[in-house]
């Protein structure tokens, strides 16, 4: 009788304690809804990443719960909407710095001609001098030979003459070509 005594006492504090590390470990584990919980109210503080992962650790323990699948499924698509904006504000950086180079070359292109421009009138304003003024050695460069000058005057005589003819020639052509026309 003792030793019945005995082994149901062992029983009972075996069952007391089994019970007491299965309530203990009920206690530790986390429910659905508190993974639920935890995981929204990392979103609502804007901390994406950290609502996906407890989200994503109920979804370990619980994987057929439709609250836990359900806010993870919006999580994800947040999260592709975050990538896509990130993307979106990207390009546009992107395309930002492309017009700025492009208005920057376009400026550079724009100083380039006026500073054409202004080499050209300084230079016409000193073609405009008086040659006593001008150097003798530009003054040298831009005479021409006597017989040079001479065959451009003869050139352009004959032209002027090969004008005229053609001038006379359309003019006697107009008005034999004249008929009465009443």
């Amino acid at each position: 009788m003792f030793l019945t005594l005995t082994l149901i006492d062992s029983m009972k504090n075996l069952l007391t304690l089994t019970f007491s590390i299965l309530l203990a470990s009920t206690a530790w584990a986390q429910s659905a809804d508190e993974y639920f919980h935890g995981g929204a109210q990392s979103f609502i503080s804007a901390d994406l990443q950290t609502a996906i992962k407890q989200v994503q650790n109920g979804l370990n323990n619980y994987p057929n719960d439709p609250k836990l699948n359900a806010l993870m499924q919006k999580l994800q698509e947040e999260q592709e909407k975050q990538q896509q904006q990130q993307q979106q504000n990207q390009d546009q950086q992107q395309q930002n710095q492309q017009q700025q180079e492009r208005q920057q070359e376009q400026e550079e292109q724009d100083q380039e001609e006026q500073e054409q421009e202004q080499q050209q009138s300084e230079g016409e304003n000193q073609e405009e001098q008086d040659p006593q003024e001008m150097n003798p050695e530009d003054l040298k460069s831009q005479q021409i030979s006597k017989e040079d000058a001479e065959k451009i005057l003869q050139a352009l005589a004959q032209k002027e003459k090969e004008l005229l003819k053609e001038f006379k020639k359309k003019k006697s052509e107009g008005s034999a070509k004249h008929d009465k026309d009443w």
